[in-house]
């Protein structure tokens, strides 16, 4: 097992900024920690079914996603580019933690079905697991704590973030129109990468 590259791998990919902990951050900073717990909670459950599935699937999965990795692509930019337009023109530009009430804060549900359509998770858990695990074991438990293991990374580094965020909806609530555009432009370049357009235009 190559422990420094995968250990690297893993903090690269969950802490850096990404569609989870983007959300996540934004959501704590207009409705507070508390009443992101919802989300991050549906963010995990769904975290970890898809390392579930790339772990259960490894081999199928690295021939079927070729195939399916377009569409993939396209669906979550596009869910991406309509939530970064819904961070960075909410409908209460200047709303904070007092009034950001009237806006619907997203919830389980939310987290949990992005995990199914954010192209930059699943290529995550698939790559952590084939290219890591498979070639140095086959022990089903061993892959089901590598999954467990991945899973509990991105839920602390989407944790700290929104705690990150709590803190700007104390401390720079004047600011918010300017975050909330900076939030918005983060989720787009988000959208952008993981399309595909890029390849496409070279």
């Amino acid at each position: 097992m190559q422990w420094i590259p995968f250990l690297s791998f893993v903090l690269a990919a969950c802490y850096t900024p990404g569609p989870n902990i983007i959300l996540a951050m934004n959501t704590a900073r207009l409705f507070g920690f508390r009443k992101t717990i919802p989300l991050m909670t549906g963010m995990t459950v769904g975290l970890f079914a898809v390392m579930m599935l790339n772990a259960v699937g490894n081999l199928f999965i690295g021939a079927f996603i070729p195939k399916v990795l377009p569409w993939l692509r396209g669906i979550g930019s596009i869910y991406l580019f309509w939530l970064a337009w819904k961070i960075a023109f909410p409908k209460k530009p200047s709303a904070s933690k007092g009034n950001a009430g009237q806006e619907k804060v997203p919830g389980i549900r939310d987290g949990f079905t992005l995990q199914f359509i954010n192209p930059k998770v699943i290529l995550f858990g698939f790559t952590a697991m084939s290219s890591f695990i498979a070639p140095w074991t086959d022990s089903k438990l061993i892959f089901l704590l590598c999954g467990l293991f991945l899973t509990l990374n991105c839920a602390v580094a989407f944790t700290i973030w929104s705690l990150f965020g709590d803190l700007q909806g104390r401390f720079f609530s004047k600011q918010g129109r300017l975050i909330s555009l900076i939030m918005g432009a983060l989720l787009a370049w988000c959208a952008f990468s993981v399309s595909g357009i890029a390849e496409f235009i070279k």
